[in-house]
């Protein structure tokens, strides 16, 4: 249970240039051990510890516990406030096949060792150990990473540049939840978002996984298994609809976007307020300037600068 699996051609190019395996437009893929690589290297620790690293020896002091965070917050199953995304940390094991209890041992032992209210680090260590430990074998390929908002933020900054939208039109489209569908350049923006973000396709329609990676598991009432969907999607391509409407249909229709796109979009309003303000000349305000360690919606208030910060 504890030994790594590793994919020895990503180990072998990771090792040799050190590159981030981009799949399609913004989707980025990444390893564990391309997290640590570069966690390591963010925090300046020895190169001796990264070597540790690899073979599961992850000493319980504070160095290695800042670089388990930091490895969570770049793989995008740790949040700034100290939440834990276990529907993306998950990917990264793989349970035995004859183990029926493993998620709830690894819930037993995040409750016990991590409880909330604990220093980030340490929480962050302690729930990365009942994983090794209770969930399953680590897992070392590539897997996709969910975008952080200011990601999301730059997505649709591109495409309000590419279709030459202003962003009063985007702000206008998510302040409600139908607007999107209303004309052709609404729904050609959110086909351009979808594309760009990796979640859609005019050839595959939505990825079901990514959309489950990057916005959570569906709500119990909606998506009693992955065929409700495409079979929802299929149905609507019979209709001879042209590619920005099919695709603003599926997307409301087929993945529910009141719950998944448009809390995402009504987000990041605001991030594309400050960055595309400061683009354009005008001033910040001076009392617009915030700093938090929240991924709550008030962090999107703070100060920009003129580009958009990736988290890590």
């Amino acid at each position: 249970m504890f030994s790594i699996r590793l994919c020895v051609c990503g180990l072998v190019a990771l090792w040799s240039t050190g590159a981030v395996a981009f799949t399609e437009h913004a989707t980025v893929e990444k390893s564990l051990i391309q997290a640590q690589q570069e966690c390591v290297t963010y925090l300046n620790l020895p190169r001796h510890r990264l070597y540790q690293y690899l073979v599961n020896n992850y000493a319980n002091d504070a160095k290695t516990k800042r670089m388990v965070r930091c490895v969570g917050l770049n793989l995008g199953w740790w949040t700034t406030d100290g939440t834990l995304r276990e529907h993306v940390i998950e990917q990264y094991f793989l349970p035995d096949s004859v183990d029926t209890d493993y998620c709830e041992r690894t819930r037993l032992c995040v409750e016990s060792k991590a409880p909330e209210g604990d220093e980030l680090c340490s929480r962050a260590f302690e729930t990365f150990q009942c994983y090794l430990q209770q969930y399953g074998q680590l897992l070392n390929c590539p897997k996709v990473v969910p975008l952080s908002y200011e990601r999301l933020a730059e997505t649709m900054h591109f495409c309000l540049d590419v279709l030459q939208i202003p962003l009063e039109d985007f702000k206008n489209y998510t302040s409600s939840v139908e607007l999107f569908q209303q004309t052709e350049q609404s729904r050609c923006l959110l086909r351009c978002f979808a594309i760009r973000a990796g979640l859609y396709s005019d050839e595959h329609g939505p990825f079901a996984d990514r959309y489950k990676l990057q916005f959570g598991p569906p709500k119990p009432d909606v998506f009693d298994n992955d065929l409700e969907g495409d079979y929802c999607a299929t149905r609507l391509r019979r209709e001879g609809l042209d590619e920005c409407t099919l695709a603003a249909r599926i997307l409301y229709e087929c993945y529910y976007f009141a719950d998944t796109l448009q809390p995402a979009l009504e987000f990041i309003v605001p991030i594309l307020e400050h960055v595309m303000t400061e683009t354009d000349g005008e001033p910040i305000k001076q009392d617009d300037k915030r700093c938090s360690r929240s991924m709550k919606p008030e962090r999107s208030k703070k100060r920009s600068t003129n580009k958009i910060k990736h988290s890590p």
